[in-house]
């Protein structure tokens, strides 16, 4: 499987660990886990679980990715026939919708999704659904609160003649809709305390050198948090900076560098905006990047799966804190998530 039908497969949604086996019930006890699939390509591809950690893992059910909830009680399977969520010890399998899962919400029991291509909220009890948005969307973030999503839309038609996507906000029900910026040159908010950071291309410099912008919640003080580009992030195969998460406590935003392998981290700086590539291996002149999958809730941690054009992956858990990455497991495996 080319590393560019994964990239495809996972937007439908950005040391080798312990192979699992039957003693490993306990891991089922903790309310933190971590998920990836297995056998990647394959009939029998399959999503494992495991400790947050990646330790202790064994294969939870057969389907293409999954997602857990930040309870830690359900995840949700994407397979061909729909979502399905199971319990994390495999029991408890049900069918919820005919859909492509995409997200939680902080609550657990609503689950974002795709559906054709409307973007909608399912309730899990009853599987009732509620359609957020007609349109094509992209990326999406949820408030602190959990009331209110950020999600930017693709509009075919861009107003600028260059780029194509403008950012919007809604009440988790699809109700009290709200654009948030106009021109089609604004993609990727991330919801923070009191603001949000959004991935913005000034006029003229086309749609693949995003920087990072700042806005408040509805839509105006908007600001640059990096005032240029530097061209180490526009060239070579890469293609701007998009904010990714906050890090709590901390100066920094977790960022991605978009490239036709996947994202690649960066840490940004949001009072000096200045930008730098993760590199986990400097001793050498090429770079060795962490590619971002999902960060953990406090913007400390990142999981990412790494391809090269061909099977094998490497899936890592990258510390901002100590700048380090430890490798999980490689082979066939993808589309890591966790509810760290």
């Amino acid at each position: 499987m080319t590393r560019a039908a994964l990239i495809a497969a996972a937007a439908l949604l950005c040391s080798a660990c312990g192979i699992g086996d039957d003693t490993a019930p306990t891991a089922a006890l903790s309310s933190k886990h971590l998920v990836y699939t297995k056998a990647v390509g394959k009939p029998q591809k399959a999503v494992w679980i495991g400790d947050v950690n990646g330790t202790r893992m064994r294969r939870l059910a057969l389907g293409h990715y999954g997602l857990v909830s930040p309870d830690g009680r359900t995840i949700a399977i994407s397979r061909r026939g729909g979502i399905y969520t199971v319990d994390p010890n495999g029991r408890g399998e049900r069918f919820i919708a005919w859909a492509k899962p995409a997200g939680w919400l902080p609550d657990s029991g609503h689950l974002l999704a795709f559906q054709r291509k409307a973007f909608v909220n399912i309730d899990l009890e009853d599987r009732s659904v509620d359609m957020i948005e007609g349109r094509e969307v992209t990326t999406w973030s949820i408030s602190p609160d959990g009331a209110t999503l950020a999600y930017d839309v693709y509009l075919p038609r861009p107003p600028s003649g260059e780029c194509g996507f403008d950012i919007y906000s809604a009440q988790i029900d699809g109700s009290s809709k709200r654009r948030l910026t106009t021109g089609g040159r604004s993609s990727h908010p991330v919801w923070g305390t009191d603001s949000i950071v959004f991935a913005y291309r000034p006029v003229g410099t086309g749609c693949f050198k995003p920087r990072i912008w700042q806005m408040g919640t509805k839509g105006g003080q908007r600001a640059p948090v990096m005032r240029t580009l530097p061209n180490r992030f526009a060239e070579l195969g890469r293609y701007g900076v998009r904010p990714f998460a906050w890090v709590s406590r901390s100066p920094l935003l977790l960022a991605t560098i978009p490239t036709e392998w996947g994202a690649e981290l960066a840490l940004v700086n949001r009072h000096s905006g200045r930008a730098h590539a993760v590199d986990l291996d400097r001793r050498t002149r090429r770079e060795q990047p962490m590619y971002a999958d999902h960060p953990s809730r406090d913007g400390r941690n990142v999981v990412g799966a790494a391809c090269r054009a061909e099977l094998p992956c490497t899936i890592r858990i990258y510390s901002v804190a100590a700048l380090r990455a430890r490798e999980l497991i490689t082979g066939a495996v993808a589309y890591p998530h966790w509810n760290r």
